[in-house]
């Protein structure tokens, strides 16, 4: 178990900044909106990196190493960080995104088809949960709580960055909804399941997934699930995905579907403070101006 907030430590000394490690590119730009005028938080995963597959290189042992602070989602989504976070000791402590109180969390949902909107409890948290607004509105809350306490110093501009920043959220929220109300009740299919956090904050209608495993081979079995699915349902349009190599879906040739691409780890857009707005209203646009070519 890792624990969310370890407050174990002294306050950081007269004008020194915190040194924030955080592994993914979304919840990287949060980090950077929330410290913009104090520091600038380290990225620790490159643009291309899967969170599930990625294995730590020197550099990036030693990001972690002279961090004062890592913030990281959880073993859920980045096992490659386990054995490392065992060996570190940040000054400031870690935050593990999934345990924060009051996040809204989702189980993992299994197979191909999902039959029930509403998802089972399985025993396993889906780990996407940036691809929520909400989510996000409290993750920048409790960040701000805590590097408050942490570097007191600068209690002020946090204060301010994060009352600028949850605004700018809930803006974002608004413009998504207004964006794909139009689209929400059309069927679709999405390579992998990832973006459920995302689906029911918009009311989205997804079919189900086109890989159980986005890292295993596809089989012959498995492609006529999918078929059956996009014909059953009247998909139009599947969405692959810019973290995986994906040529499955060149065997949905002979179908009449669309195919775009996600990103939902941000990788289109520069790190910094604008990225996660501009992660999530791409995603939205791309969702919309696919959809739409039906629901017209």
């Amino acid at each position: 178990m890792f624990a969310i907030l370890l407050f174990g430590y002294s306050t950081l000394s007269y004008a020194q900044a915190p040194r924030v490690v955080v592994t993914l590119k979304p919840l990287h730009s949060l980090v950077a909106g929330l410290m913009m005028g104090v520091a600038t938080p380290q990225l620790l995963l490159p643009d291309g990196a899967s969170p599930h597959t990625y294995q730590l290189k020197p550099s990036t042992l030693k990001q972690l190493q002279q961090a004062d602070l890592i913030i990281w989602v959880g073993p859920a989504l980045e096992l490659f960080m386990v054995k490392a976070l065992h060996s570190v000791q940040p000054r400031l402590g870690l935050i593990t995104v999934l345990d924060i109180p009051h996040l809204q969390t989702y189980p993992q949902r299994h197979g191909r088809q999902w039959h029930d909107h509403a998802g089972h409890d399985h025993g396993t948290v889906d780990p996407h949960v940036w691809l929520s607004t909400d989510n996000a509105q409290i993750f920048v809350n409790t960040l701000s709580a805590y590097l408050t306490k942490a570097d007191p110093l600068h209690a002020k501009q946090y204060a301010e960055n994060a009352k600028k920043l949850t605004k700018e959220i809930a803006a974002l929220k608004t413009q998504l909804q207004t964006l794909l109300a139009p689209v929400h009740k059309q069927p679709f299919l999405v390579y992998h399941d990832g973006y459920q956090y995302f689906e029911k904050e918009f009311d989205l209608h997804p079919v189900g997934t086109m890989m159980v495993n986005p890292h295993l081979p596809l089989s012959a079995n498995g492609l006529n699930v999918i078929k059956t699915l996009i014909k059953d349902h009247h998909v139009h349009c599947v969405f692959r995905e810019t973290e995986f190599n994906d040529n499955m879906t060149q065997q949905l040739g002979s179908l009449s579907v669309k195919i775009a691409e996600l990103d939902p780890l941000g990788t289109r857009f520069p790190p910094g403070p604008e990225n996660y707005a501009k992660t999530l209203v791409q995603m939205g646009t791309t969702l919309r101006e696919c959809l739409e070519r039906k629901s017209n």
